[in-house]
């Protein structure tokens, strides 16, 4: 008997956007589609908080609309997509690799150390667990080095110890990755539940008074995918989603009204985290 075909990590978080989607009414279900057309530019490209067309805001626009079913959408990212010149942004780079593996599977033919050249290298403005995440899921996403980096994973991960006030994210990032390489990770459940907030959902940092979305979003998202159960704490998160929730967008949940796409992506992936997936095995 053949062994199953390994699901991509991007898949995975898709799919819980879809799930999350499929839980709300009618209503709120164009509320979101009519917010996420909104954003897309005339460029075919998804835009930023400042209303710029970027690559980074676009893989979350791509990964949206996937998710709800915007097909005519996805044909203008593709245009956008292959007008776009080359970027000294390695986190630009490798949203744009990360949604040609899905639109056009033709992923750049790029080596695993000219990939990690780039992740620990400058032009980058985001923090570097947050690039390297980003190269994770590309990898993954494409097959070619996917091996080796496993390979490296598994002999780095036994050895790293999470330091103290380390960020909500990294941990479930962590504990997702013991899983997925079947490495011991009911500690990082437990760690990772001690961002909890309670009559909330997920802090930043254990230090952090109030809950936010992304945190939320990934804390859920890998606790649901390492089969933890989240009856405990749904109703909570599920208070703390809906709070969260304007005009077809979820807010960051630090009380900025702002809705872009971003944040939007981490509340439906909370809430599609909170429902069981019949075809998860």
């Amino acid at each position: 008997m053949s062994k199953p075909k390994k699901i991509a990590i991007y898949k995975k978080l898709v799919r819980r956007l879809s799930l999350g989607f499929e839980t709300l009414s009618p209503e709120i279900q164009q509320e979101i589609t009519d917010f996420i057309k909104s954003q897309q530019h005339t460029s075919g490209g998804f835009c930023d908080r400042a209303g710029k067309p970027d690559p980074y805001y676009s893989l979350f626009g791509c990964w949206l609309s996937l998710a709800t079913g915007q097909k005519e959408e996805i044909e203008q990212l593709k245009a956008y997509i292959s007008k776009q010149p080359e970027t000294s942004s390695t986190v630009e780079e490798l949203a744009l690799n990360l949604m040609k593996a899905e639109l056009f599977q033709q992923p750049k033919n790029e080596s695993l150390l000219s990939l990690l050249k780039k992740v620990f290298s400058g032009h980058n403005f985001m923090d570097i667990s947050y690039r390297f995440f980003l190269l994770a899921l590309t990898i993954d996403a494409t097959a070619k080095n996917r091996f080796v980096f496993n390979l490296m994973a598994r002999v780095w991960l036994p050895f790293y110890k999470v330091k103290n006030n380390s960020p909500c994210s990294l941990v479930a990032a962590l504990c997702f990755a013991r899983f997925d390489l079947g490495l011991e990770y009911y500690k990082y459940q437990k760690l990772l539940l001690e961002f909890h907030q309670e009559k909330a959902g997920f802090r930043a940092f254990e230090t952090t008074p109030f809950s936010d979305t992304l945190s939320t979003g990934v804390a859920l998202f890998s606790l649901a995918e390492t089969n933890y159960d989240l009856r405990l704490i749904t109703p909570d998160c599920l208070d703390f989603i809906q709070m969260n929730y304007l005009s077809g967008a979820f807010l960051s949940g630090d009380g900025d009204e702002t809705r872009d796409l971003e944040y939007t992506f981490y509340g439906l992936l909370a809430l599609g985290s909170l429902v069981k997936d019949e075809l998860a095995g």
